[in-house]
């Protein structure tokens, strides 16, 4: 009986997956590794190929694994890389690696099972020879003679027809197949494209096509297949397996995932004439928080078709005549084909900031030693004329806020959204407000990228007032983390950096975001308590400049005064990054998308609302 379930199981994997035949592409896929890195095939197309072997806890199958650690150090030199791959059958990431004992491979974790469907893995002892270059299995069978000789094959740039032999390993369990055979495109599909795809994906929205419609899904169902599959879209970019949860996460679970592909796979069929899509309604405005009570018209900027468009500071006056507490804002941007982002900063009447004053100020607060060797660094800088390093002063300085030299040092003063694709909007909890004082102007750095195409942006900035006479009882506060020393190596595929925030009194954290620009790949935060003990916040292991995300926690987060916020990424400058301008340069600080940066920005509440910024 047993037996009989699982070779039915079998015929389902059959019939849901894509097919594997001689010279027949599987597609490209991404998944997380055991270690939460971030494993694309595509990334290895300056390889050869790659050998996958599946493995289970306690149950890997140990003559495999054994053949294939020898080929791996055979072949390893050759442009031959070498996986494991857990096929959903656990997910604790943890309990993997312990399995693994002293074994260093990295795990793919198929939490979904969808990529061990697609290429055909039944049992355990069953490995994969699959190209990276052209998304082909090679060879699917135990670890053997035949899998060496399809390596062989691989590295001489022979076409082959797929070898399939069978094995008599222990059986995958494939959990849900049989709940996913029929489909229903009303009922499964459609209520995940509305959720996730269509705020996006509709007339007037930000993708480039819409998805209004069961005829659209249709047509775009094999892009659908191709940027689940590579954990393109949505573009959530987040590992929501470990760390905290976050409210506005854009990944997709796994059913969805599964649902989505397998509907795909068995043809995209639509039954009966109710279409949940084509029967959406959107609002008819622009802002996403309603009508705003104060709207600031950007003046329109001509950016050309081709070209570098400079970055432009902007002054803009407000045009208050009172003082109003803010609860709220949010950026439209005109044309978001060619607006890359904007910093927003907040000038209160009158202000004439001191940037050395607040240098010395951060100086004067630090303890007496430390105090003292960053004013022997500032004097041997003046007395040598060569460039102060101010990178070292905020690594060995955590409590030196960068915030303070951005401006906004009254922590009455409220801030206005920024913008970047995927965040432009800054909505304060209830209860929670700044102040925008009469007389107040907006400075505004704009960045522009061409678009092939002539355009005029007309970028507007919507603000939300408290009611009038109502104070709100709290402030919010944050930080700034910047490492202003970069040096990425050319050819780099993955240049390791760490930097460190400090926060200064008990608070509760709100948001983390990283930025970096063309050339970031990662970067994870994590939690270091005055105890010494360390948890992780977040992890975004497959960063994307084009998306700069602002995570929100789903729960505040309560840290005791002297936490650390440490964030630990790495850039890509090799020829292995699509998106890399120029591979072969060592890459330097700078504001430009071609130069870098390596940041993190949170949002905190102190608890003391009474104590300083």
């Amino acid at each position: 009986m047993k037996n009989s379930f699982r070779l039915s199981l079998c015929a389902l994997i059959a019939a849901l997956s894509t097919t594997v035949t001689a010279g027949e592409r599987v597609g490209d896929f991404a998944l997380i590794d055991n270690h939460g890195a971030f494993q694309h095939m595509t990334w290895y197309n300056d390889q050869n190929a790659v050998v996958i072997l599946p493995q289970s806890i306690g149950a890997t199958d140990q003559t495999a694994l054994n053949d294939l650690l020898d080929l791996q150090t055979k072949y390893t030199e050759s442009g031959v890389v070498f996986f494991l791959m857990n096929p959903g059958l656990q997910t604790d990431r943890a309990a993997v690696q312990a399995d693994l004992g002293s074994v260093g491979l990295p795990v793919l974790m198929d939490d979904t099972q969808l990529v061990s469907e697609m290429l055909g893995l039944t049992r355990l002892d069953e490995a994969v020879v699959y190209s990276p270059k052209s998304f082909e299995v090679l060879y699917r069978g135990p670890v053997s003679e035949q899998l060496e000789a399809s390596i062989q094959q691989a590295l001489n740039g022979d076409s082959s027809e797929l070898v399939s032999i069978a094995t008599s390993g222990a059986t995958i369990e494939y959990s849900n197949l049989s709940a996913h055979i029929d489909l229903s495109y009303e009922k499964d599909i459609a209520p995940i494209i509305a959720e996730n795809c269509a705020n996006c994906h509709r007339e007037g929205g930000i993708a480039p096509f819409a998805m209004d419609s069961n005829l659209a899904v249709q047509g775009w169902s094999p892009m659908i297949r191709e940027v689940v599959m590579t954990k393109r879209m949505p573009p959530g970019q987040i590992d929501n397996k470990v760390g905290y949860k976050m409210k506005n996460e854009m990944n997709l679970s796994d059913d969805e995932m599964q649902k989505l592909v397998r509907w795909v796979n068995a043809g995209s069929v639509v039954v009966g004439e109710s279409d949940p899509l084509a029967e959406l309604v959107w609002p008819e405005t622009k802002w996403s928080l309603g009508e705003p009570d104060l709207i600031v018209s950007v003046p329109p900027q001509s950016i050309p078709a081709t070209g570098v468009v400079d970055y432009m500071n902007i002054p803009i006056d407000l045009g208050l005549e009172e003082d109003v507490w803010i609860k709220g804002s949010e950026v439209v941007p005109g044309s978001p084909e060619v607006l890359h982002h904007i910093i927003t900063s907040v000038i209160p009447p009158g202000d004439k900031t001191d940037f050395q004053q607040i240098l010395m100020d951060a100086i004067n607060s630090l303890p007496q030693e430390r105090a003292t060797a960053v004013r022997t660094q500032l004097f041997q800088s003046m007395a040598s004329g060569e460039a102060l390093d101010i990178d070292r002063i905020f690594r060995e300085n955590p409590e030196i806020d960068v915030g303070l030299f951005l401006g906004g040092s009254d922590s009455n003063q409220g801030s206005i959204a920024g913008y970047a694709p995927g965040n432009s909007i800054s909505l304060n909890p209830e209860g929670v407000g700044g102040l925008i004082k009469a007389g107040t102007q907006l400075n505004l750095q704009m960045h522009y990228t061409t678009s092939g195409k002539e355009t005029t942006d007309a970028t507007e900035i919507g603000i939300y007032f408290y009611e009038e006479g109502l104070v709100p009882n709290e402030r919010m506060s944050g930080g700034v983390g910047n490492a202003f020393t970069l040096a990425i190596p050319p050819q780099a595929k993955d240049h390791e950096m760490e930097l460190v925030t400090y926060v200064p009194e008990d608070a509760e954290i709100y948001t983390l975001m990283p930025h970096m620009h063309f050339r970031g790949k990662r970067m994870k935060f994590t939690a270091q308590y005055p105890d010494g003990s360390e948890e992780l916040l977040l992890s975004v292991p497959a960063y994307s400049f084009n998306w700069q995300l602002s995570h929100e926690l789903e729960e505040p987060l309560k840290v005791p005064a002297g936490t650390k916020i440490i964030a630990n990424g790495a850039f890509d400058n090799s020829s292995q990054n699509t998106y890399n301008p120029d591979p072969n340069s060592e890459i330097t600080w700078g504001e430009q998308s071609w130069e870098e940066m390596f940041m993190g920005f949170y949002s905190w509440k102190n608890v003391d609302q009474g104590g300083s910024d």
